[in-house]
Protein backbone atom coordinates (compact mmCIF):
# COMPACT_ATOMS: atom_id res chain seq x y z
CA UNK A 1 0.00 0.00 0.00
CA UNK A 2 1.31 3.38 -0.96
CA UNK A 3 1.36 5.29 2.35
CA UNK A 4 1.33 8.67 0.63
CA UNK A 5 -1.97 8.32 -1.17
CA UNK A 6 -3.50 5.29 0.54
CA UNK A 7 -3.86 3.52 -2.78
CA UNK A 8 -2.32 0.25 -3.88
CA UNK A 9 -0.62 0.99 -7.19
CA UNK A 10 1.92 -0.89 -9.27
CA UNK A 11 2.90 -1.45 -12.86
CA UNK A 12 0.27 -4.20 -13.08
CA UNK A 13 -2.57 -2.20 -11.54
CA UNK A 14 -5.96 -3.43 -12.71
CA UNK A 15 -9.62 -2.77 -12.28
CA UNK A 16 -10.06 -5.27 -9.47
CA UNK A 17 -7.67 -3.34 -7.23
CA UNK A 18 -9.30 -0.06 -8.25
CA UNK A 19 -12.78 -1.43 -7.58
CA UNK A 20 -11.69 -2.96 -4.27
CA UNK A 21 -10.34 0.42 -3.18
CA UNK A 22 -13.64 2.00 -4.17
CA UNK A 23 -15.43 -0.55 -2.00
CA UNK A 24 -13.21 0.40 0.94
CA UNK A 25 -13.84 4.12 0.46
CA UNK A 26 -17.59 3.59 0.12
CA UNK A 27 -17.76 1.75 3.43
CA UNK A 28 -21.36 0.86 4.25
CA UNK A 29 -22.94 2.42 1.16
CA UNK A 30 -25.16 0.24 -1.01
CA UNK A 31 -23.33 -1.65 -3.77
CA UNK A 32 -25.65 -2.59 -6.61
CA UNK A 33 -25.48 -6.06 -8.13
CA UNK A 34 -26.28 -4.85 -11.65
CA UNK A 35 -27.08 -1.74 -13.65
CA UNK A 36 -30.65 -3.05 -13.86
CA UNK A 37 -30.92 -2.86 -10.07
CA UNK A 38 -29.53 0.67 -9.92
CA UNK A 39 -31.70 1.99 -12.75
CA UNK A 40 -34.77 0.35 -11.23
CA UNK A 41 -34.11 2.09 -7.92
CA UNK A 42 -33.68 5.55 -9.46
CA UNK A 43 -36.68 5.04 -11.77
CA UNK A 44 -38.80 4.11 -8.76
CA UNK A 45 -37.77 7.35 -7.04
CA UNK A 46 -38.28 9.69 -10.01
CA UNK A 47 -41.22 7.84 -11.57
CA UNK A 48 -42.71 9.75 -14.50
CA UNK A 49 -41.69 13.19 -13.19
CA UNK A 50 -38.23 13.25 -14.79
CA UNK A 51 -36.15 11.16 -17.18
CA UNK A 52 -32.52 10.62 -16.20
CA UNK A 53 -29.09 10.11 -17.72
CA UNK A 54 -26.82 7.45 -16.30
CA UNK A 55 -23.09 8.16 -16.72
CA UNK A 56 -20.81 5.13 -16.42
CA UNK A 57 -17.35 6.54 -15.71
CA UNK A 58 -15.83 3.07 -16.12
CA UNK A 59 -16.96 3.14 -19.75
CA UNK A 60 -15.10 6.43 -20.22
CA UNK A 61 -11.94 4.87 -18.80
CA UNK A 62 -12.42 1.89 -21.12
CA UNK A 63 -12.58 4.23 -24.13
CA UNK A 64 -9.41 6.00 -22.98
CA UNK A 65 -7.73 2.61 -22.77
CA UNK A 66 -8.93 1.75 -26.28
CA UNK A 67 -7.51 5.02 -27.62
CA UNK A 68 -4.16 4.39 -25.96
CA UNK A 69 -4.05 0.88 -27.38
CA UNK A 70 -4.92 1.87 -30.96
CA UNK A 71 -3.39 5.33 -31.46
CA UNK A 72 -1.08 6.05 -28.50
CA UNK A 73 0.91 8.61 -30.52
CA UNK A 74 -2.14 10.81 -31.23
CA UNK A 75 -2.93 13.36 -28.52
CA UNK A 76 -6.70 13.63 -27.96
CA UNK A 77 -8.36 17.01 -27.41
CA UNK A 78 -11.80 16.08 -26.06
CA UNK A 79 -14.53 17.95 -28.00
CA UNK A 80 -16.38 19.71 -25.19
CA UNK A 81 -19.42 20.39 -27.39
CA UNK A 82 -20.23 16.66 -27.35
CA UNK A 83 -21.06 16.48 -23.67
CA UNK A 84 -20.09 19.20 -21.20
CA UNK A 85 -21.31 17.51 -18.03
CA UNK A 86 -19.14 18.92 -15.20
CA UNK A 87 -18.32 15.53 -13.65
CA UNK A 88 -17.29 14.16 -17.03
CA UNK A 89 -15.11 17.21 -17.72
CA UNK A 90 -13.48 16.93 -14.30
CA UNK A 91 -12.65 13.29 -15.00
CA UNK A 92 -10.98 14.24 -18.28
CA UNK A 93 -8.97 16.95 -16.49
CA UNK A 94 -7.76 14.40 -13.93
CA UNK A 95 -6.82 12.04 -16.78
CA UNK A 96 -4.56 14.75 -18.21
CA UNK A 97 -6.66 15.38 -21.31
CA UNK A 98 -6.48 18.35 -23.62
CA UNK A 99 -9.68 20.00 -24.88
CA UNK A 100 -11.28 21.24 -28.08
CA UNK A 101 -13.40 24.30 -27.23
CA UNK A 102 -15.58 26.06 -29.80
CA UNK A 103 -16.62 29.11 -27.77
CA UNK A 104 -15.68 31.31 -24.85
CA UNK A 105 -18.33 29.48 -22.85
CA UNK A 106 -16.69 26.10 -23.42
CA UNK A 107 -13.30 27.52 -22.44
CA UNK A 108 -14.90 28.64 -19.18
CA UNK A 109 -16.26 25.13 -18.61
CA UNK A 110 -12.76 23.67 -18.82
CA UNK A 111 -11.14 26.31 -16.64
CA UNK A 112 -13.90 25.82 -14.04
CA UNK A 113 -13.17 22.08 -14.13
CA UNK A 114 -9.52 22.78 -13.30
CA UNK A 115 -8.15 22.51 -16.83
CA UNK A 116 -4.95 24.16 -18.00
CA UNK A 117 -5.45 26.85 -20.68
CA UNK A 118 -2.29 25.55 -22.36
CA UNK A 119 -4.18 22.30 -23.03
CA UNK A 120 -7.02 23.98 -24.94
CA UNK A 121 -7.42 24.50 -28.67
CA UNK A 122 -9.96 27.18 -29.64
CA UNK A 123 -11.15 25.04 -32.55
CA UNK A 124 -13.66 27.29 -34.27
CA UNK A 125 -12.71 29.12 -37.43
CA UNK A 126 -15.16 31.97 -36.73
CA UNK A 127 -14.51 33.69 -33.39
CA UNK A 128 -15.98 36.92 -32.07
CA UNK A 129 -13.62 39.76 -31.13
CA UNK A 130 -14.73 39.40 -27.52
CA UNK A 131 -13.96 35.68 -27.52
CA UNK A 132 -10.48 36.33 -28.92
CA UNK A 133 -9.84 38.93 -26.25
CA UNK A 134 -11.07 36.55 -23.56
CA UNK A 135 -8.86 33.74 -24.89
CA UNK A 136 -5.90 36.11 -24.78
CA UNK A 137 -6.70 37.14 -21.20
CA UNK A 138 -6.71 33.55 -19.91
CA UNK A 139 -3.80 32.24 -21.99
CA UNK A 140 -5.60 30.09 -24.58
CA UNK A 141 -3.30 30.81 -27.52
CA UNK A 142 -3.88 27.76 -29.76
CA UNK A 143 -6.63 28.11 -32.39
CA UNK A 144 -7.81 27.43 -35.94
CA UNK A 145 -8.74 29.59 -38.93
CA UNK A 146 -9.81 28.97 -42.53
CA UNK A 147 -10.00 32.38 -44.22
CA UNK A 148 -8.23 35.66 -44.84
CA UNK A 149 -11.02 37.49 -43.02
CA UNK A 150 -10.44 35.50 -39.84
CA UNK A 151 -6.71 36.13 -40.11
CA UNK A 152 -7.31 39.88 -40.16
CA UNK A 153 -9.49 39.57 -37.05
CA UNK A 154 -6.88 37.49 -35.23
CA UNK A 155 -4.16 39.95 -36.24
CA UNK A 156 -6.19 42.76 -34.68
CA UNK A 157 -7.23 41.07 -31.43
CA UNK A 158 -4.74 38.27 -30.72
CA UNK A 159 -1.64 38.47 -32.98
CA UNK A 160 0.42 36.27 -30.65
CA UNK A 161 -1.85 33.23 -31.18
CA UNK A 162 -0.54 29.91 -32.48
CA UNK A 163 -2.60 29.00 -35.54
CA UNK A 164 -3.68 25.96 -37.55
CA UNK A 165 -5.10 26.33 -41.06
CA UNK A 166 -8.26 24.24 -41.28
CA UNK A 167 -8.58 22.50 -44.65
CA UNK A 168 -11.69 21.21 -46.39
CA UNK A 169 -11.68 17.39 -46.09
CA UNK A 170 -11.48 15.02 -49.04
CA UNK A 171 -13.85 12.19 -50.03
CA UNK A 172 -16.41 13.04 -47.34
CA UNK A 173 -18.91 10.34 -46.34
CA UNK A 174 -20.41 10.99 -42.92
CA UNK A 175 -23.67 11.56 -41.05
CA UNK A 176 -23.01 15.25 -40.39
CA UNK A 177 -21.11 17.04 -43.16
CA UNK A 178 -19.19 20.13 -42.04
CA UNK A 179 -17.29 20.76 -45.27
CA UNK A 180 -19.69 23.29 -46.80
CA UNK A 181 -19.58 25.52 -43.73
CA UNK A 182 -15.95 25.21 -42.65
CA UNK A 183 -12.55 24.72 -44.23
CA UNK A 184 -10.13 26.22 -46.73
CA UNK A 185 -9.82 24.50 -50.10
CA UNK A 186 -6.28 23.24 -50.72
CA UNK A 187 -5.94 25.37 -53.85
CA UNK A 188 -6.71 28.50 -51.81
CA UNK A 189 -4.14 27.71 -49.12
CA UNK A 190 -1.28 29.59 -50.79
CA UNK A 191 -3.25 32.86 -50.84
CA UNK A 192 -4.41 32.51 -47.23
CA UNK A 193 -0.99 31.48 -45.92
CA UNK A 194 0.70 34.28 -47.86
CA UNK A 195 -1.49 36.78 -46.04
CA UNK A 196 -0.62 35.15 -42.73
CA UNK A 197 3.06 35.53 -43.59
CA UNK A 198 2.62 39.18 -44.53
CA UNK A 199 0.83 39.79 -41.22
CA UNK A 200 3.66 38.02 -39.37
CA UNK A 201 1.22 35.57 -37.77
CA UNK A 202 2.39 32.31 -36.24
CA UNK A 203 0.87 29.48 -38.28
CA UNK A 204 2.24 26.21 -36.90
CA UNK A 205 0.31 23.56 -38.80
CA UNK A 206 -2.82 22.23 -40.44
CA UNK A 207 -6.15 20.85 -39.23
CA UNK A 208 -9.20 19.21 -40.80
CA UNK A 209 -12.45 17.51 -39.80
CA UNK A 210 -13.96 14.75 -41.95
CA UNK A 211 -17.45 15.30 -40.49
CA UNK A 212 -19.51 13.81 -37.71
CA UNK A 213 -19.70 10.00 -37.59
CA UNK A 214 -17.36 9.29 -40.47
CA UNK A 215 -18.37 6.28 -42.56
CA UNK A 216 -15.40 6.31 -44.92
CA UNK A 217 -11.97 5.73 -43.32
CA UNK A 218 -10.30 6.77 -46.58
CA UNK A 219 -11.51 10.32 -46.00
CA UNK A 220 -8.85 10.57 -43.29
CA UNK A 221 -6.18 9.10 -45.57
CA UNK A 222 -7.00 11.39 -48.50
CA UNK A 223 -7.03 14.52 -46.33
CA UNK A 224 -3.81 13.54 -44.56
CA UNK A 225 -2.20 13.33 -48.01
CA UNK A 226 -3.46 16.83 -48.90
CA UNK A 227 -2.24 18.08 -45.53
CA UNK A 228 1.27 16.92 -46.42
CA UNK A 229 1.14 19.05 -49.56
CA UNK A 230 0.07 22.08 -47.53
CA UNK A 231 2.91 21.41 -45.08
CA UNK A 232 5.32 21.59 -48.02
CA UNK A 233 3.66 24.79 -49.20
CA UNK A 234 4.05 26.27 -45.73
CA UNK A 235 7.75 25.46 -45.76
CA UNK A 236 8.19 27.26 -49.09
CA UNK A 237 6.51 30.33 -47.59
CA UNK A 238 8.86 30.27 -44.60
CA UNK A 239 6.64 28.64 -41.97
CA UNK A 240 7.78 25.88 -39.62
CA UNK A 241 4.75 23.59 -39.36
CA UNK A 242 4.94 21.16 -36.43
CA UNK A 243 1.28 20.16 -35.75
CA UNK A 244 -1.27 18.12 -37.69
CA UNK A 245 -4.80 18.04 -36.26
CA UNK A 246 -6.90 15.22 -37.77
CA UNK A 247 -10.11 16.39 -36.08
CA UNK A 248 -13.00 14.17 -35.00
CA UNK A 249 -15.59 11.99 -36.69
CA UNK A 250 -14.91 8.85 -34.63
CA UNK A 251 -17.94 6.75 -33.76
CA UNK A 252 -18.46 5.85 -30.12
CA UNK A 253 -21.57 3.70 -29.77
CA UNK A 254 -21.65 0.20 -28.38
CA UNK A 255 -21.07 -2.24 -31.19
CA UNK A 256 -18.92 0.11 -33.28
CA UNK A 257 -15.50 -1.27 -32.31
CA UNK A 258 -14.86 -2.76 -35.75
CA UNK A 259 -15.33 0.59 -37.52
CA UNK A 260 -13.11 2.38 -35.01
CA UNK A 261 -10.40 -0.25 -35.50
CA UNK A 262 -10.63 0.15 -39.29
CA UNK A 263 -10.46 3.94 -39.10
CA UNK A 264 -7.46 3.97 -36.78
CA UNK A 265 -5.60 1.47 -38.95
CA UNK A 266 -6.13 3.65 -42.03
CA UNK A 267 -5.01 6.73 -40.10
CA UNK A 268 -1.84 5.03 -38.88
CA UNK A 269 -0.95 3.86 -42.38
CA UNK A 270 -1.53 7.32 -43.86
CA UNK A 271 0.51 9.02 -41.15
CA UNK A 272 3.35 6.55 -41.62
CA UNK A 273 3.41 7.33 -45.34
CA UNK A 274 2.95 11.10 -45.28
CA UNK A 275 4.11 12.20 -41.81
CA UNK A 276 6.93 9.87 -40.74
CA UNK A 277 8.83 12.64 -38.92
CA UNK A 278 8.90 12.08 -35.14
CA UNK A 279 8.94 15.82 -34.47
CA UNK A 280 5.47 16.39 -36.00
CA UNK A 281 2.84 16.37 -33.26
CA UNK A 282 -0.37 14.59 -34.27
CA UNK A 283 -3.52 15.61 -32.41
CA UNK A 284 -7.23 14.83 -32.79
CA UNK A 285 -10.57 16.14 -31.53
CA UNK A 286 -12.65 13.08 -30.54
CA UNK A 287 -15.86 13.65 -28.60
CA UNK A 288 -18.45 11.02 -29.47
CA UNK A 289 -15.84 8.28 -29.18
CA UNK A 290 -15.28 8.99 -25.49
CA UNK A 291 -18.80 9.99 -24.42
CA UNK A 292 -21.24 8.21 -26.74
CA UNK A 293 -21.57 4.82 -25.07
CA UNK A 294 -20.89 6.07 -21.53
CA UNK A 295 -24.40 7.45 -21.07
CA UNK A 296 -27.84 5.86 -21.14
CA UNK A 297 -31.22 7.55 -20.74
CA UNK A 298 -34.14 6.11 -18.79
CA UNK A 299 -37.61 7.36 -19.67
CA UNK A 300 -41.00 6.64 -18.13
CA UNK A 301 -44.08 5.73 -20.12
CA UNK A 302 -46.60 8.39 -19.15
CA UNK A 303 -49.28 7.42 -21.65
CA UNK A 304 -50.35 4.59 -23.95
CA UNK A 305 -52.85 4.01 -26.75
CA UNK A 306 -53.91 0.70 -28.24
CA UNK A 307 -54.69 0.77 -31.96
CA UNK A 308 -55.99 -1.80 -34.46
CA UNK A 309 -56.68 -4.39 -31.80
CA UNK A 310 -57.93 -6.84 -34.46
CA UNK A 311 -54.36 -6.94 -35.82
CA UNK A 312 -55.45 -6.51 -39.41
CA UNK A 313 -52.70 -6.64 -41.97
CA UNK A 314 -51.87 -3.89 -44.42
CA UNK A 315 -49.84 -4.97 -47.46
CA UNK A 316 -48.98 -8.15 -45.63
CA UNK A 317 -47.73 -6.35 -42.51
CA UNK A 318 -49.29 -5.56 -39.15
CA UNK A 319 -50.07 -1.85 -38.76
CA UNK A 320 -48.95 0.17 -35.74
CA UNK A 321 -50.73 -1.32 -32.74
CA UNK A 322 -49.26 0.59 -29.79
CA UNK A 323 -48.56 4.27 -29.19
CA UNK A 324 -46.32 5.09 -26.22
CA UNK A 325 -45.75 8.58 -24.80
CA UNK A 326 -42.62 9.12 -22.72
CA UNK A 327 -41.33 11.91 -20.46
CA UNK A 328 -38.70 13.15 -22.95
CA UNK A 329 -38.75 14.01 -26.62
CA UNK A 330 -37.28 15.82 -29.61
CA UNK A 331 -37.09 19.06 -27.63
CA UNK A 332 -35.19 17.20 -24.94
CA UNK A 333 -32.75 14.34 -25.47
CA UNK A 334 -33.82 13.33 -28.98
CA UNK A 335 -32.55 16.07 -31.29
CA UNK A 336 -32.97 15.80 -35.05
CA UNK A 337 -30.40 13.27 -36.21
CA UNK A 338 -29.90 11.62 -32.83
CA UNK A 339 -30.81 8.27 -34.36
CA UNK A 340 -27.46 8.31 -36.22
CA UNK A 341 -25.68 7.84 -32.90
CA UNK A 342 -27.05 4.33 -32.61
CA UNK A 343 -29.37 4.41 -29.64
CA UNK A 344 -30.69 1.04 -28.52
CA UNK A 345 -34.10 0.59 -26.90
CA UNK A 346 -34.45 -1.74 -23.91
CA UNK A 347 -37.56 -2.02 -21.74
CA UNK A 348 -36.69 -2.00 -18.03
CA UNK A 349 -38.09 -5.47 -17.44
CA UNK A 350 -36.45 -8.70 -16.37
CA UNK A 351 -36.09 -11.41 -18.98
CA UNK A 352 -38.81 -13.77 -17.63
CA UNK A 353 -41.32 -10.90 -17.75
CA UNK A 354 -40.25 -9.93 -21.26
CA UNK A 355 -40.72 -13.50 -22.45
CA UNK A 356 -44.36 -13.45 -21.37
CA UNK A 357 -45.27 -10.20 -23.13
CA UNK A 358 -46.65 -10.20 -26.68
CA UNK A 359 -44.69 -8.05 -29.12
CA UNK A 360 -46.39 -5.30 -31.11
CA UNK A 361 -45.39 -2.87 -33.81
CA UNK A 362 -45.09 0.35 -31.83
CA UNK A 363 -44.55 4.10 -32.14
CA UNK A 364 -42.89 6.25 -29.46
CA UNK A 365 -43.87 9.89 -28.94
CA UNK A 366 -42.56 12.66 -26.72
CA UNK A 367 -44.86 14.21 -24.16
CA UNK A 368 -45.01 17.80 -25.49
CA UNK A 369 -48.04 19.23 -27.29
CA UNK A 370 -46.11 19.37 -30.58
CA UNK A 371 -47.45 17.03 -33.27
CA UNK A 372 -43.93 16.47 -34.60
CA UNK A 373 -42.58 15.25 -31.26
CA UNK A 374 -42.06 11.74 -32.61
CA UNK A 375 -39.01 9.76 -31.46
CA UNK A 376 -39.45 6.39 -33.17
CA UNK A 377 -41.78 5.99 -36.14
CA UNK A 378 -41.92 2.22 -35.85
CA UNK A 379 -40.26 -0.44 -33.73
CA UNK A 380 -41.05 -3.81 -32.22
CA UNK A 381 -41.70 -3.68 -28.48
CA UNK A 382 -43.25 -6.00 -25.92
CA UNK A 383 -46.60 -4.79 -24.63
CA UNK A 384 -45.72 -2.11 -22.06
CA UNK A 385 -47.83 -0.28 -19.50
CA UNK A 386 -48.04 3.26 -18.24
CA UNK A 387 -45.58 3.66 -15.35
CA UNK A 388 -43.03 1.25 -16.84
CA UNK A 389 -39.70 2.41 -18.24
CA UNK A 390 -37.58 2.32 -21.39
CA UNK A 391 -33.76 2.50 -21.38
CA UNK A 392 -32.00 4.12 -24.32
CA UNK A 393 -28.32 3.20 -24.73
CA UNK A 394 -25.64 5.25 -26.54
CA UNK A 395 -27.03 8.62 -25.41
CA UNK A 396 -23.82 10.41 -24.46
CA UNK A 397 -23.17 12.46 -27.61
CA UNK A 398 -25.02 15.78 -27.96
CA UNK A 399 -28.25 14.52 -26.35
CA UNK A 400 -27.72 16.35 -23.07
CA UNK A 401 -26.23 19.59 -24.41
CA UNK A 402 -29.13 20.15 -26.85
CA UNK A 403 -31.94 19.68 -24.31
CA UNK A 404 -34.55 22.39 -23.76
CA UNK A 405 -37.50 22.76 -21.37
CA UNK A 406 -40.12 23.33 -24.08
CA UNK A 407 -43.65 22.93 -22.70
CA UNK A 408 -42.20 23.00 -19.19
CA UNK A 409 -40.80 19.48 -19.47
CA UNK A 410 -37.89 19.32 -16.99
CA UNK A 411 -34.37 18.56 -18.11
CA UNK A 412 -33.27 14.99 -17.41
CA UNK A 413 -31.49 14.36 -14.12
CA UNK A 414 -27.89 13.13 -14.14
CA UNK A 415 -26.75 10.09 -12.17
CA UNK A 416 -23.29 8.53 -12.04
CA UNK A 417 -22.09 4.97 -11.61
CA UNK A 418 -18.90 2.98 -11.92
CA UNK A 419 -19.73 -0.42 -13.41
CA UNK A 420 -16.99 -2.95 -12.79
CA UNK A 421 -15.44 -3.91 -16.13
CA UNK A 422 -13.08 -6.93 -16.08
CA UNK A 423 -11.59 -5.89 -19.45
CA UNK A 424 -10.40 -2.58 -18.07
CA UNK A 425 -6.72 -2.24 -17.17
CA UNK A 426 -5.77 0.91 -15.29
CA UNK A 427 -2.00 0.56 -15.29
CA UNK A 428 -1.83 3.63 -17.56
CA UNK A 429 -3.29 5.90 -14.85
CA UNK A 430 -0.49 8.22 -13.75
CA UNK A 431 -2.34 9.48 -10.65
CA UNK A 432 -5.05 6.96 -9.72
CA UNK A 433 -5.77 8.54 -6.33
CA UNK A 434 -7.46 11.66 -7.73
CA UNK A 435 -9.57 9.59 -10.11
CA UNK A 436 -10.41 7.23 -7.26
CA UNK A 437 -11.51 10.16 -5.10
CA UNK A 438 -13.73 11.60 -7.84
CA UNK A 439 -15.38 8.27 -8.60
CA UNK A 440 -15.88 7.57 -4.90
CA UNK A 441 -17.48 10.97 -4.35
CA UNK A 442 -19.75 11.07 -7.40
CA UNK A 443 -20.57 7.47 -8.32
CA UNK A 444 -22.63 4.60 -7.05
CA UNK A 445 -20.86 1.27 -7.50
CA UNK A 446 -22.29 -1.48 -9.67
CA UNK A 447 -20.79 -4.97 -9.76
CA UNK A 448 -21.74 -5.83 -13.34
CA UNK A 449 -23.56 -4.44 -16.34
Amino acid sequence: MNQQNGYENSGTENTKRFFDNLLLKKGNEVIYKSSFDYISQVAKELRETQSFYLFDLADVLWKVQRWKEKVPHIRPFYAVKTNSDPVLLRLFVLLGFSFDCATEGEIRYILNAGGDPKNIIFAHVIKTPGALQYASSVGVNFMTFDSKEELLKIHKYYPEARLLLRLTPEDVQCSFDLSDKFGCEAEDAVEVLSLAKNLNLNVIGVSFHVGGLCKNPNSYAATIKISREVFQLGKKLGFDFTVLDIGGGFTGSKGSDELFDEITQVIKSALKEHFPEPDIEIIAEPGTFFAGSAVSLTTAICGKKERNIQQKTVNGMNPIQRFYYINDGIYGSFFSGSEHYGYRIKPLLKEPVLQQRPVYSSKIWGQTCCGEDLLVKECQLPDLEEGEFIIWENMGAYNQVLCSTFCGVPLPASKYVFINNPKLSLKWLSDPKQVLDLVSEKCSLVEKE
